[in-house]
């Protein structure tokens, strides 16, 4: 089912203000994490997608308090900047992760 990796630090895919972030559910109010197969899960494994399904909201004035969805190049601008993902997970699965996001983005 993949290596999960907690999202820290992470900055938000779907705005223009680059803010970076400890994501957690709205819901549960715990961690969030990622898998190189693209999915994403809350901590208390209730809440479970695809990136491509996955709402963020960062705080920021910019998401109006709206959760939003995000583009490919959105996401992948943001792992760019991910630097702690490649340090815990490995750059292997961080190029998979990215090909199989890619992949739900029918790119």
């Amino acid at each position: 089912m993949g290596t999960w990796i907690e999202l820290t630090n992470f900055m938000c895919p779907a705005c223009p203000d680059k803010k970076g972030s400890d994501w957690v559910c709205a819901v549960d109010a715990g961690s969030v994490f990622i898998n190189e197969e693209g999915i994403m899960e809350c901590q208390s494994q209730t809440h479970t997608g695809p990136v491509i399904n996955w709402k963020w909201n960062c705080g920021s004035d910019y998401h109006n308090g709206e959760f939003l969805q995000t583009d490919f190049e959105g996401f992948s601008f943001a792992m760019s900047q991910a630097v702690q993902l490649t340090n815990r997970a490995g750059s292997e699965w961080v190029a998979i992760l990215l090909h199989n996001v890619g992949k739900q983005y029918g790119k």
